[in-house]
């Protein structure tokens, strides 16, 4: 795996990315207009609701904020999934009585917040600077889980992209290189699989609910098919995984039930010689030092389907509830946490804030990081592909999952099952 950073130039020109606005002098991005000097507010507190685990990063930049403002920021613990955040917040956004300032918001619930009214609009409140941050390749997930009738509401701060971790020195002792397409994935996995003892080609998570739905979605993005549509990609998505299962026998059955960690045992057992898995398996197996050595990680493109190498990709990101009890100093405060200067300070104390934000690769141009390296190469190969979206994206997800399961557990045709889930999704639409 390689060892150095990604530079700015080949990023760039990797995603096509257009920088507007940003000062650049001496390795730093000037701050300007980020946010307003000691601003007056009716009350001095604003209040964040963010996972506990970044907590420390977010405090390691916030006297910055507090002295230039005149505000203090209290940090609360956020919900962990997007159905939790609805559950803990829809009530009290409905009655227009939020109890924090700035949210960090998941794909699955924001959409449903978004379209409700309860969260404000970002576009004259996030300078271009930030956004032009962002490289093309993101547009469409900001287009759709993160905006709504053509104003955006929500600024990414966590970028999580399913990685294809490969057992280098397998490959190596085969003198093999990692598969490049579907094929070569079957052909390869074949060659690895020892069903026997274990031994599998590949595997993923499919256990109920979420997991499944994730790998189909993940095979769509490189077949070309639209999930939520049940169209002939999505259909050769499902054919693929079941022929992995059953007909070439390279991928265990039992990854139905299934979830990551049982996943991450497998691979961490010397039983699975290559596999997609989010970016947190890095520090999982890194943690794991008895085992851990960097050819056992290689971090490779994943292999091309008929719509090529691709892998959809998913996160959270900070929204302003529309009733936040302080919205100046909400505007404030998320203004200076998403900028240019401060998202690389983020990324440095909580890998959770990694994203392919050109300030943040610039940032670890020198500096060894295997996720921020890897992000920046699935970034120039233009693999990234926007996570499928649905208005009501959880209950279309199950749709996908009930489908997959009935098909890849031969309880119905895949004729059947495409047929029956586009009746589903027609019905969450009427």
């Amino acid at each position: 795996m390689a060892k150095k950073g990604f530079s700015r130039r080949t990023f760039i020109k990797g995603t096509s990315l257009a920088i507007a606005g940003a000062a650049v002098s001496g390795g730093k991005i000037a701050q300007q207009g980020i946010f307003a000097p000691r601003v007056v507010h009716a009350q001095d507190e604003v209040v964040l609701a963010i996972q506990e685990f970044a907590h420390d990063a977010i405090k390691a930049i916030l006297p910055d904020f507090e002295s230039a403002t005149g505000l203090t920021v209290k940090l609360e613990g956020g919900p962990v999934s997007g159905n939790d955040m609805l559950t803990k917040y829809s009530t009290a956004f409905a009655a227009g009585n939020s109890p924090v300032d700035v949210i960090s918001d998941a794909d699955d619930s924001s959409p449903t917040f978004i379209r409700a009214g309860w969260i404000m609009p970002l576009d004259d409140i996030i300078p271009q600077e930030t956004w032009d941050d962002f490289p093309e390749s993101m547009q469409g997930q900001i287009d759709t889980f993160l905006s709504y009738e053509d104003q955006r509401y929500r600024v990414p701060h966590e970028f999580a992209i399913g990685y294809f971790f490969t057992r280098k020195d397998w490959l190596e002792e085969k003198g093999v290189s990692s598969p490049a397409t579907w094929d070569e994935m079957v052909e390869l996995g074949k060659e690895f699989t020892d069903s026997a003892s274990g031994v599998w080609g590949t595997t993923d998570g499919l256990v109920k609910p979420g997991l499944l739905y994730v790998y189909c979605a993940y095979l769509a993005s490189q077949s070309g098919g639209s999930v939520f549509d049940f169209d002939e990609g999505t259909a050769e998505a499902f054919q693929f995984l079941y022929d992995m299962i059953h007909t070439h026998k390279i991928f265990p059955e039992t990854a139905l039930n299934q979830d990551y960690t049982a996943q991450n045992e497998l691979y961490m057992g010397d039983k699975v010689a290559f596999m997609r898995q989010w970016p947190f398996f890095q520090s999982v197996a890194e943690g794991n030092t008895d085992w851990f050595d960097a050819s056992k990680m290689a971090i490779e493109l994943p292999p091309a389907g008929a719509a090529g190498s691709k892998s959809w990709w998913g996160g959270w990101g900070f929204s302003l509830p529309a009733s936040a009890p302080n919205p100046d100093g909400a505007k404030e405060l998320i203004k200076f946490l998403t900028s240019p200067e401060n998202a690389p300070k983020l990324a440095e104390g909580q890998s959770w804030f990694v994203m392919p934000r050109t300030s943040i690769l610039e940032y670890f141009a020198d500096k060894p990081n295997v996720i921020v390296e890897a992000m920046g190469r699935y970034s120039e190969a233009n693999v990234m592909a926007a996570r499928p979206f649905h208005p009501r994206v959880a209950e279309a997800q199950t749709a996908v999952e009930d489908m997959a399961s009935l098909f890849l557990t031969d309880q119905a045709s895949l004729a059947d099952v495409m047929k029956q889930g586009k009746q589903l999704i027609a019905d969450l639409d009427a």
